[in-house]
């Protein structure tokens, strides 16, 4: 780790510039962008607006290609195979807006899809010439006991409805933080001739990837949550037989040339942030990898989540450990008026942070309210504390 500082209080004071008395327990949200970072998207910011010509026309191109290089070796694939986009939902949307339905075909998803993956579904589904598209949930049931039991519901509902195009699966569901057994759905896709996209808005950073085994149709997942990016920085995987006809959802000077060109040339436009990709990856080596950060984040989460279940007398979110986000947990909040759906949950976030200062994640599960634990290597078990 070099001179990385301790994690917790020192590693938050030295690396990170979060705003003193304000306790933050939702990383997963919008993540944090350490100091040397920032550091290093100023640099390209100088460099950009110091010699707008050169930087838009020879040197954003060089870095972009580095990133995507590096990102390629982190996830395990091909640099070819790679595009950059904003985040995850732009991701998803790219996919959903470049295929071509049939008349009858369905889009599948759960009920613990993020909300603005269902809003893209349906408002693909209204599109002209959707021709009686659908989108179709599956309900997850709590308690779940295991991820065959997952598994199965997919399953069943792939042989009960075979007209579904297309199945959204999230890595890590954003509501609920469930790590989804992906390993085991896309070839269940691919059985029954679905196309597989995975929403990865979690999960790199916090899941370790190997793109080339997991072969999903497409992947898409945030580096500005948990690898320390700045915000607005995903990356989008279409497997090669795609490219083809995916198409981005901005049309410019890249149309018709190559794949990734096409995603490159995207009008005039700030892409530090993808610049910055090699600061982000070597800040998250010089930590230890995931290994080191799991191994703290880990027992953190475990002593959190024991004495909140304690202190408020509830329990967690009734999933087996492997379906466990390893960088949250789910921790239902003791019976509280109002707190029945999102719009809600939303309401009392805003409330905590006005109030109170303290920033966590309130999410509904079937109606319960559950509170989403997040922790990276600048929290401590006093955060947690704050909320008994």
């Amino acid at each position: 780790m070099g001179d990385m500082p301790v994690f917790g209080k020192e590693m938050r004071e030295k690396e990170f510039d979060l705003k003193d008395g304000v306790t933050f327990i939702n990383h997963g949200s919008f993540g944090v962008v350490p100091l040397r970072v920032q550091e290093a998207q100023n640099r390209v910011l100088h460099e950009m607006n110091s010699f707008p010509d050169l930087w838009f026309r020879i040197n954003r191109r060089v870095k972009q290609n580095e990133s995507l290089r590096l990102i390629a070796e982190f996830v395990n694939t091909e640099a070819d195979d790679l595009v950059f986009v904003q985040n995850a939902t732009t991701g998803v949307n790219t996919i959903l807006k470049s295929l071509k339905f049939d008349k009858g075909d369905a889009i599948l998803c759960t009920d613990n899809t993020y909300a603005a993956i269902k809003n893209t579904c349906n408002a693909t589904s209204e599109l002209p010439g959707a021709k009686d598209l659908r989108v179709e949930y599956i309900d997850l049931k709590f308690p779940i006991e295991n991820e065959d039991e997952v598994v199965e519901m997919f399953r069943e509902y792939f042989k009960n409805n075979p007209k579904v195009k297309l199945a959204v699966i999230d890595h890590i569901t954003s509501p609920s933080a469930i790590r989804m057994p992906i390993e085991k759905l896309i070839p269940l896709c691919k059985e029954f001739g679905v196309l597989s996209l995975i929403d990865g808005a979690h999960a790199p950073g916090q899941i370790p990837l190997n793109l080339k085994d997991l072969d999903a149709d497409f992947y898409t997942g945030n580096f500005h949550k948990w690898l320390y990016t700045p915000r607005g920085c995903a990356i989008l995987y279409v497997k090669r037989t795609h490219q083809d006809w995916v198409r981005p959802l901005v049309t410019s000077h890249g149309h018709k040339t190559t794949f990734q060109n096409d995603f490159f040339e995207q009008g005039t436009r700030d892409d530090s942030p993808y610049c910055v990709v090699p600061d982000a990856l070597k800040f998250y080596q010089d930590i230890g990898g995931y290994e080191k950060l799991n191994g703290y984040v880990d027992d953190l989460l475990n002593k959190a989540t024991n004495m909140l279940i304690s202190s408020w007398k509830t329990e967690k979110l009734q999933i087996p450990k492997s379906m466990e986000a390893p960088f949250m947990r789910m921790v239902r909040l003791p019976k509280l008026e109002g707190l029945s759906s999102g719009t809600e949950c939303e309401t009392r976030i805003k409330d905590n942070i006005l109030r109170h200062n303290i920033v966590c994640q309130i999410s509904s599960v079937n109606g319960i309210a559950y509170c989403r634990l997040s922790a990276n290597i600048y929290n401590t078990e006093e955060d947690y504390e704050l909320l008994c």
